[in-house]
């Protein structure tokens, strides 16, 4: 406990936020396994084989670099440097996400260089690419309010699909936006 979403964890605690971080994975893993994609998953810390993405994962494997934008990069790397043409990346740290966002994000990508999921705090719960634009993943201030201009600038010179804006669950406030999950605690 402690390592998983621990600004939640400051208002409801530690077992609390490890529980709707458990829901969370449990709620993107059964989204996932519907998107008939090849499916990468990278862990922070070490591949747990015992997990919950058994069948609906192609692969997994350790993020690498030193903040968030150095793990997404490297991963878009690997991902062009695989030959895939369109990719995409999300957390697991929205509850509203569905197959009907990540399939429209893919549509996006058949002719346009980008898409992305606004979130509610400035930041963005999806991220994709036809090709590949280093300068999205540099000189942000992650998990900041300005992660979302500052991604929308770096695509100033590339073509950029925009979906709904959505709210991740990073504070409690962001419980309350999302009942169904807030019910859960009660449970």
């Amino acid at each position: 406990m402690g390592k998983v979403k621990t600004r939640l964890a400051k208002t409801i605690g530690d077992e609390k936020a490890l529980f709707i971080f458990n829901k969370l994975v449990s709620k993107t893993s059964e989204v996932v396994e519907k998107v008939n994609v090849h499916k990468s998953l990278y862990y922070s810390d070490f591949v747990d084989d015992q997990d919950i993405w058994e069948g609906s994962v192609s692969d997994k494997s350790i993020q690498e670099g030193n903040c968030l934008g150095e793990r997404m990069a490297n991963a878009f790397k690997k991902g062009f440097d695989d030959g895939f043409n369109r990719i995409i990346v999300i957390g697991t740290d929205l509850w509203n996400l569905d197959t009907q966002i990540i399939n429209k994000a893919f549509a996006a990508l058949k002719n346009k260089d980008g898409v992305i999921g606004p979130a509610t705090d400035g930041g963005y719960y999806l991220l994709g690419l036809s090709k590949w634009i280093p300068q999205v993943f540099d000189g942000k201030n992650w998990g900041t309010s300005s992660v979302l201009d500052d991604t929308l600038t770096d695509f100033k010179n590339n073509t950029l699909v925009q979906l709904e804006t959505k709210n991740d669950v990073d504070y409690f406030e962001d419980l309350k936006a999302n009942p169904e999950l807030l019910q859960l605690l009660d449970q």
